[in-house]
């Protein structure tokens, strides 16, 4: 079994990645850790070099690797080629995985035999006090839907998986991760596998944390990155996306029509404001179902606003970009 990490300048996240997947209930001895480094700038590398050799003599393989292309999906390529397990799972560097997290993905792939991929439950937080309302937002079904991975309880087929563990072989079949994209890839890749009839499976029982970045600006700009490469996915691979990944990009069409065509008639103003309004209603029950914080609550409905018109902003900029879109 072959635990893949690919990083890039994620010092302060990739600790806590590293020693969840090393303090694993798994036996030491029937997996290895496979950190692929995009050449971080910061302090990333030797974090984990240090703590590779840290545990060397401990029974258990952990390899350092190197990727040029600094992106995910070479990262997560490299990984694949170079992991020497029957079964490949993957976290990012700002995850944590439970304890039990390899014990139960594999117990979980035994019993499913027709499933290529499994995966869990995925629960957002932050490193800090001053990102928890932040969390919030992106743990919430309101701000970011409600992917069963998400919200569910229930174990059962799914369309995707978070953090899965995969037969490797399907995934060398199936070509790997396209690297011409530098976000989605996983979508990208799974589309290619439900193509060939490849089943997820999801259990709740399965658990890992995900810090969310700790401030609205560098939220903001990743769901904008993340909506312009949802489009550029939609144009070349539609079955990749699922409903609930257009809403934004609609929400952010009908507000840009009711602005221009309130010029031709002010009623058509009164329906955006009427939208906004309800928009903001609802994130104030969103916001009271995950904290008992007054300002939290106040605050929290503009968060999710502007999470939902940068996310469709970004499909708007993805109208006009092909592949070449930078980070």
């Amino acid at each position: 079994m072959s635990a893949l990490l690919v990083t890039r300048n994620e010092q302060a996240y990739v600790k806590n990645a590293m020693f969840s997947l090393i303090n694993q209930t798994y036996p030491k001895d029937r997996y290895e850790i496979v950190v692929v480094d995009g050449e971080s700038t910061d302090s990333t590398l030797p974090i984990v070099e240090r703590i590779a050799q840290q545990n060397k003599k401990k029974g258990l393989a952990i390899r350092v690797l190197h990727n040029p292309k600094h992106i995910l999906s070479s990262g997560w390529n490299i990984g694949l080629k170079e992991a020497k397990g029957e079964y490949v799972v993957r976290i990012d560097a700002h995850a944590q995985a439970a304890a039990d997290f390899i014990e139960k993905n594999v117990e979980t792939m035994r019993a499913v035999p027709d499933a290529v991929c499994v995966g869990g439950r995925l629960c957002t937080k932050s490193l800090n006090q001053g990102g928890e309302i932040i969390a919030n937002v992106l743990s919430s079904p309101f701000g970011v839907g409600n992917s069963s991975f998400r919200v569910s309880g229930k174990a059962g087929y799914a369309d995707t998986a978070v953090y899965g563990l995969y037969r490797k072989k399907v995934l060398l079949d199936a070509g790997g991760f396209h690297e011409k994209y530098k976000r989605n890839q996983d979508l990208e890749l799974h589309a290619r596998i439900k193509k060939q009839e490849g089943r997820f499976y999801y259990n709740p029982d399965i658990q890992c944390v995900y810090y969310a970045r700790n401030t609205v600006g560098s939220m903001v700009k990743q769901a904008f990155g993340n909506g312009a490469w949802n489009m550029v996915l939609l144009k070349e691979r539609k079955s990749a996306l699922s409903v609930r990944h257009l809403v934004p990009f609609a929400f952010v069409v009908f507000l840009l029509a009711a602005a221009i065509g309130g010029f031709v008639n002010r009623k058509i103003w009164t329906a955006g404001a009427m939208v906004l309004l309800l928009h903001i209603m609802c994130g104030l029950y969103a916001a009271s179902k995950k904290t008992r914080r007054g300002k939290d609550i106040v605050a929290m409905p503009f968060l999710f606003l502007s999470l939902h018109i940068a996310y469709g902003a970004g499909y708007l900029v993805g109208i006009f970009t092909n592949t070449s879109l930078e980070e």
